[in-house]
């Protein structure tokens, strides 16, 4: 088993190892790199990467990261973990969804450019890794006070297409959405080059309530690993999982404080039409000013805010899918 080498690190066969990805000098005078966890394995086999943070608010994702390279032994691995724990350090210094020095979205503008803005010189910087990768899973979505789970399953009837949906489906979540991707993200990137790419829509710092999520999603990546041979064991999955295409975004229509009146327990839930979601209310004249209904029978909560909070216009509310445009996620024949 030949080391694996990236930008100057070498991790020998069966250890684990630290590399950054460099993508320019701040004003400050400090590196902006990306960082990468390397778990190389004693036998050859697959390259998997996992990647949270390229939205900064997204730190859910980055204690999967964690927990998964404290739970991966490399000597018992084969082929090569890539952990990216924070895909935009900027984004993740300010907690916000953004790049904030030129307020562009990281996941727009892949494969990026190496002379371009910050936010497109670290989309080239992590686009050098993908390459190199069997398969890529990018953990997305969720906040401090925005709870998401579901997996996104990109639109596509090409052989790529099928290998992300059968990733998907292996990935062992009991609630999917397929759609189109959007240009210029990291899956647009890797199906532009062949890579499969899968987009759990798992986070919100509310999940660390419930110990079963974070379960959930290290079982997901077990599975794709023992899928490609590079650890041994059963793929785990539910009973049944649903396959939905239809979903809408609600925004928030007027600003003020905005009050949850589902949490949780709700998530993934089929809820009546008209089930009230949350109320605004105007914090100076103390009247309600908007609810925030289900807007279908079966409907069926992907995201949502879930703590009260001040809000505006625009602001995301709820992502919710269409219990009745739902099938059975099954393997293809």
């Amino acid at each position: 088993m030949e080391p694996f080498n990236l930008e100057g690190t070498t991790v020998t066969a069966g250890s684990k190892g630290y590399a950054s990805l460099q993508a320019g000098r701040l004003s400050s005078g400090h590196d902006l790199a990306i960082p990468v966890h390397i778990v190389h394995g004693s036998r050859p086999g697959a390259t998997l990467m996992v990647v949270a943070a390229i939205h900064g608010e997204e730190i859910y994702a980055t204690r999967v990261i964690r927990e998964l390279l404290d739970s991966v032994d490399a000597s018992k691995l084969a082929g090569t973990l890539l952990l990216v724990p924070v895909g935009n350090p900027l984004s993740l210094e300010q907690e916000t969804r953004n790049t904030p020095f030129d307020m562009l979205n990281m996941n727009r503008v892949f494969p990026g450019k190496a002379d371009g803005w910050l936010s497109e010189r670290l989309a080239a910087a992590l686009s050098t890794l993908v390459p190199r990768c069997t398969a890529v899973i990018h953990i997305d979505g969720g906040s401090v006070e925005r709870l998401i789970h579901y997996i996104f399953i990109k639109e596509a009837k090409d052989e790529w297409g099928k290998q992300v949906y059968e990733l998907s489906r292996l990935f062992g979540l009991k609630v999917a959405y397929r759609g189109p991707f959007f240009e210029g993200s990291l899956t647009a990137y890797a199906a532009s080059i062949g890579v499969p790419c899968i987009v759990p829509e798992i986070g919100g710092s509310l999940l660390m309530l419930d110990n079963s999520y974070m379960e959930e999603v290290l079982t997901g990546i077990n599975n794709i690993m023992v899928h490609y041979g590079m650890v041994s064991g059963e793929i785990k999955l539910p009973e049944s999982q649903m396959l939905m295409t239809r979903r809408t975004l609600i925004r928030i229509p007027t600003g003020g404080i905005f009050v949850p009146s589902v949490g949780l327990a709700e998530l993934n839930v089929p809820l009546p039409k008209d089930t009230l979601l949350g109320t605004i209310f105007d914090p100076y004249t103390m009247k309600d000013t908007a609810q925030i209904l289900a807007p279908w029978d079966n409907a069926i909560i992907l995201q949502m805010r879930a703590l009260m909070s001040a809000v505006q216009p625009g602001d995301y509310a709820y992502i919710i899918g269409d219990g009745g445009s739902g099938e059975p996620l099954k393997p293809l024949s």
